[in-house]
């Protein structure tokens, strides 16, 4: 997915992006549309500022591209709903397992709990540095850089 954007401030390693969306391609809603406008309303926000690692030095005013690989989607539902969804699972087929006498029950509400909670933190440690989208920006083809160019 691609977006457009401009730098509104750079802090140290990072620019802070604003994305504003105003219709997309105008198939994005429709079933089989580019979705390319999902990229500044996460949640509901038709305007949206993003902290993203500046590796291409860009300056405030600059206008630049936001993108985001393909899998990186699909990666984030899986950490989030995949993992959590698989400990609790295990946890509850290990809970039974290791249960002594009649009641497998309770181990296995235990095992669930503790492996679901286990996974989620699995995927929040791996999910990177906090604050920081797993977007990257470019600059825009044909824009100068350092904002006009004059």
């Amino acid at each position: 997915m691609r977006a457009r954007g401009v730098v509104s401030r750079v802090e140290g390693a990072y620019a802070w992006v604003d994305v504003s969306v105003s219709g997309g391609c105008g198939r994005c809603h429709e079933a089989g549309g580019c979705g390319g406008v999902n990229i500044a309303r996460p949640f509901g926000q038709a305007r949206r500022e993003l902290r993203l690692l500046n590796e291409i030095d860009a300056l405030p005013g600059d206008p630049v591209g936001v993108f985001v690989d393909d899998a990186v989607p699909l990666r984030a539902a899986l950490f989030t709903y995949g993992g959590p969804i698989l400990g609790v699972l295990v946890g509850a087929a290990l809970g039974t397992v290791l249960a002594t006498g009649g009641n497998t029950d309770l181990p296995a509400a235990l095992g669930a709990g503790a492996g679901g909670v286990a996974m989620y933190l699995f995927g929040r440690a791996r999910s990177g540095p906090a604050g920081v989208m797993p977007m990257k920006i470019e600059r825009v083809a044909g824009e100068p850089a350092g904002g006009c160019g004059r």
